[in-house]
């Protein structure tokens, strides 16, 4: 069973939101992944430490049984005008069996029109473009609503291979992966979403955000 994680750009991807579904799928011997960019090489990362490859471009990939589009804190409002990556994701949906997404990158699948009228989430703080599509918003850590499955935030994407990987394998399989990497989250701050949160701390998140975006040289999404 193929699975793509899209890489879309040569930079300002969050690292997290690719090697998280990738540590995890990658236990299954039925997967094989693939990362695809609109070119082949480095991805850097939001943080500029760490550095990604794409092994294909999109040219060379035309199907695929899975598709995992991951977010970016910025970088995925280029891809909401880019005609070409939209339509190479809407033209692997008709026999792809689900389409996947990490954070920011339901709105990509937004854009791409294939979540109107669909129960989808996204990061809190880029959940507001969504509704610009039409989608159903949930506030959960991931939400399924036919073969779309997508993740709130970078962590959440965990939670959604995990569930996926019982999709493609079985529940006990998941559960065996679950425990071989040991996850069990239990941070130590009590401030991983908007209901737990201060205010202070959601102020603090905001700046960070902007920070982010000032480096990345975007600065539509604040």
């Amino acid at each position: 069973m193929s699975v793509i994680i899209l890489s879309y750009l040569p930079k300002y991807k969050i690292a997290l939101d690719v090697v998280g579904p990738n540590e995890i799928l990658s236990r299954l011997q039925e997967v094989e992944i693939m990362f695809a960019a609109q070119w082949k090489g480095e991805i850097q990362s939001d943080t500029a430490a760490m550095k990604l490859l794409a092994t294909h471009s999109l040219e060379e990939i035309q199907a695929t049984d899975i598709l995992i589009v991951p977010g970016a804190t910025v970088s995925f409002l280029e891809i909401l005008q880019n005609k070409k990556v939209l339509s190479w994701i809407k033209g692997l949906y008709p026999n792809a069996k689900y389409i996947c997404s990490v954070s920011s990158g339901s709105i990509i699948l937004a854009a791409a029109g294939l979540l109107e009228g669909k129960k989808a989430t996204s990061h809190w703080y880029s959940l507001r473009f969504l509704a610009d599509y039409g989608v159903k918003i949930v506030r959960e850590r991931y939400v399924q609503d036919g073969n779309f499955i997508t993740a709130s935030g970078s962590t959440s994407g965990l939670d959604m291979a995990l569930y996926l990987a019982s999709l493609i394998s079985s529940e006990d399989t998941a559960k065996a992966i679950q425990l071989m990497l040991e996850y069990e989250a239990e941070p130590p701050f009590e401030s991983g979403n908007l209901a737990k949160a201060s205010k202070e701390t959601m102020v603090a998140a905001k700046k960070k955000l902007k920070e982010d975006a000032l480096r990345s040289g975007i600065l539509t999404l604040i």
